[in-house]
């Protein structure tokens, strides 16, 4: 995980101070952290902080939108399972808090975990050697999810078709994309969404392939630690198919010249721990799609966020163009590193 970004010592805007301040009293509230300190991560669309306390770290995370309480506590549940039962790291909740936020008078939600050490690589700095690593953890991941089974009121998420595309879904984009996009445009997306459909239900829902799944392994949430690889951010962790995955880092690379050689040594290194039908690589373009797709739905729905904001109409375009050359090609291509 990397570093405060903003510390106590520097001079944050009035949102900021007004999270900072939250955050405080947050850890405060818990005994045996009235001493930690908390600095400053990230502040985008939740806020995060660092927390020393003594010789031991934590991140806490104050959700700015509301939360469901309930997919919190099963994500707690979840990764304790994944921390005692495999011999994978992911960063544990250590406590669940609520605080009263007196300036907007209602209740913040937020979550305090485990630090996990370790560095993340920009994606264009990654190895075939890293990409088959990244693979054998996400196998190990999904052997796990194969055969876990949670409580009753468990409550995740889903990231398949309804999930990804419909209302009420993870990347419900609550805005008329229709109105920021050409009609042929639109058009394509339907038709790339039609064969993602086709690909799911060809798939079917079977444990050995469709569970628990990360849902958001970009570069920045993969953490390398000696020879160990890790995963952070499991926010967006629910049921999908396993081979979707795959796609958020493989959609992050789509730009690179040597796409096809890191591609390739993530799959072996997937498949050397769990073996997949030869025909699902075939499949793979079509739910990168389905990546690019939720990514042009996150755009639209958080238009207003701070890395968003100046370029996230003109996103929109790019990568509704991109999915256009997909339903032309049945090749997923990307012009350019973006968001």
């Amino acid at each position: 995980m990397t570093q405060p970004t903003t510390t106590n010592n520097e001079q944050p805007d009035n949102d900021q101070a007004h999270w900072l301040k939250l955050a405080q009293v947050a850890i405060a509230e818990i005994p045996e952290y009235k001493d930690a300190t908390v600095s400053w991560m990230a502040h985008t669309h939740n806020a995060v902080f660092s927390v020393q306390n003594g010789p031991q770290l934590a991140v806490l995370t104050l959700y700015k939108q509301a939360v469901d309480l309930s997919r919190l506590q099963s994500e707690t549940v979840w990764l304790d399972a994944i921390a005692e039962e495999t011999d994978l790291t992911v960063g544990r909740v250590i406590k669940l808090l609520k605080i009263h936020d007196e300036r907007n008078n209602k209740i913040i939600v937020g979550a305090l975990r485990d630090y996990v050490d370790g560095a993340p690589k920009d994606a264009r700095d990654l190895t075939p050697h890293n990409m088959h690593a990244i693979g054998r953890f996400l196998a190990k991941l999904h052997q796990f999810s194969e055969q876990y089974i949670p409580p009753a009121d468990f409550n995740r998420p889903r990231l398949d078709y309804k999930g990804l595309f419909e209302e009420g879904g993870v990347y419900d984009p609550g805005a008329d994309l229709a109105s920021m996009l050409s009609d042929s445009l639109i058009d394509a997306i339907e038709v790339a969404m039609q064969r993602i459909h086709l690909a799911m239900d060809s798939m079917g829902t079977d444990h050995n392939a469709f569970g628990l799944i990360h849902g958001d392994l970009l570069s920045k949430n993969i953490l390398f630690y000696h020879n160990d690889v890790r995963a952070i951010d499991w926010e967006y962790s629910g049921w999908g198919y396993y081979l979707y995955d795959l796609t958020p880092l493989l959609w992050q690379l789509k730009t690179q010249t040597n796409y096809d050689e890191l591609a390739a040594a993530y799959w072996g290194g997937y498949t050397s721990q769990r073996p997949l039908p030869d025909e699902y690589v075939q499949l793979l373009d079509t739910f990168i799609a389905a990546r690019h797709i939720a990514s042009i739905r996150w755009l639209t729905q958080n238009l207003d966020h701070p890395l968003v904001k100046e370029h996230g109409i003109d996103l929109v375009q790019q990568r509704a163009e991109e999915i256009a050359g997909f339903v032309a090609t049945n090749k997923m291509q990307r012009r350019t590193i973006t968001l």
